[in-house]
């Protein structure tokens, strides 16, 4: 691309339209992860009685339920929700904001997935993978030729066993270079109501939340038992009816991508973003080139704090995995990206190369 000169705005504007997602696209993608998502499910429920009577559905979250997926939408979190025959009560876990132990009762409690202990009995975060686990091992290698509309076809393949999520990649054996992948989340659905006492109230419009599998960071040895809460529908309520915040966190994750800072995750990314509305920190009505120089701003402070408060429990530490050498690499870049923002903005002018700089080549060959 010939070298151009743009106004701030006007660059900011084009950088959007560079990493939009075409109508076709979003169409297209979405009808296709549908079809395989039934298959997928169709095949468990076939293979296993008890998870054909426990699922109730699947949940969109991430990026595209968000509508800030950037570039293609070629990425679904699914949250897949499980209701067991039984009560079960969320039971904070002292020490440890935003986790939960799952406390079950009645005549029917699921032994397999359960510990019990005392006279309680608790569901195993191991055991509910295990379970995910070998159903998706059993069914991958029968779903090798999914029939998707435009005559595209599919093959599934495993491409890892589940910490938190179990991923699946979907080939497309018709359009070489097609895929589609699959972050399928155990989920276990609570009503608004149920969110627990000791934790942070927050807007819901009476949306459920979930209780989903994480294992503690914790020095003190391993608790099988653990879940951490995730409420994606209040979290899009943060964002809801704020283009131009949404506009500022795809450019934010543009930046991301072109600077390969991809332990920067995209939780951690809209985390910033949401953290900031809650405490009014940033005006929303500004442009997206704005807000996201304020962005940058807030996540190299986060980085330099080594902590970044999760939405949900804002004494948990979304970088608590993150090596300090990353975090001082990655705070190098934005106060790079920064400086060349903020001299963009005010000389009102931004050139290809300042693109390149900020962004990266691939923003630039869109």
């Amino acid at each position: 691309m010939n070298s151009k000169e743009f106004t701030f705005g006007e660059g900011i504007e084009f950088v959007l339209k560079q990493i939009s997602i075409s109508s076709e696209d979003h169409q297209t993608f979405q009808e296709d992860a549908q079809q395989i998502e039934n298959e997928f499910v169709r095949a468990i429920s076939r293979r296993d009685p008890f998870f054909a009577r426990a699922f109730r559905g699947l949940s969109l979250t991430g990026s595209n339920l968000n509508k800030v997926k950037i570039n293609l939408p070629d990425e679904f979190d699914m949250l897949t929700k499980v209701a067991l025959p039984c009560g079960m009560q969320p039971v904070p876990v002292a020490g440890n904001p935003g986790y939960i132990h799952l406390r079950v009762d009645g005549d029917n409690v699921p032994l397999h997935l359960t510990d019990r202990l005392g006279d309680l009995y608790y569901i195993n975060r191991r055991k509910v993978q295990s379970w995910f686990r070998e159903n998706i091992n059993a069914v991958i290698p029968q779903l090798n030729h999914i029939r998707c509309s435009g005559g595209r076809s599919f093959e599934l393949s495993n491409r890892s066993g589940g910490h938190v999520a179990h991923t699946i990649k979907a080939r497309c054996l018709s359009h070489p270079g097609r895929n589609i992948s699959f972050d399928f989340v155990p989920a276990f659905e609570f009503m608004a109501s149920e969110w627990p006492r000791t934790f942070h109230k927050y807007p819901h419009k009476d949306l459920s939340w979930y209780a989903v599998p994480r294992k503690i960071r914790s020095s003190i040895g391993e608790d099988p038992l653990s879940f951490i809460v995730c409420a994606p529908h209040w979290e899009r309520m943060g964002l809801e009816k704020k283009k131009n915040l949404k506009d500022a966190l795809r450019l934010m994750k543009a930046l991301r991508e072109g600077n390969d800072m991809h332990m920067l995750f995209s939780y951690a990314i809209k985390s910033v973003f949401l953290n900031a509305t809650s405490q009014k920190r940033i005006n929303w009505n500004q442009s997206p080139g704005r807000i996201l120089i304020r962005a940058v701003d807030s996540m190299a402070m986060f980085l330099r704090k080594g902590f970044l408060p999760f939405y949900l429990a804002p004494d948990a530490n979304l970088f608590e995995d993150l090596p300090e050498e990353e975090a001082r690499v990655y705070i190098r870049i934005l106060r790079r990206i920064f400086r060349r923002l903020t001299k963009c903005r005010d000389r009102n002018c931004m050139t290809t190369e300042d693109i390149q700089i900020i962004f990266g080549n691939g923003v630039l060959m869109s």
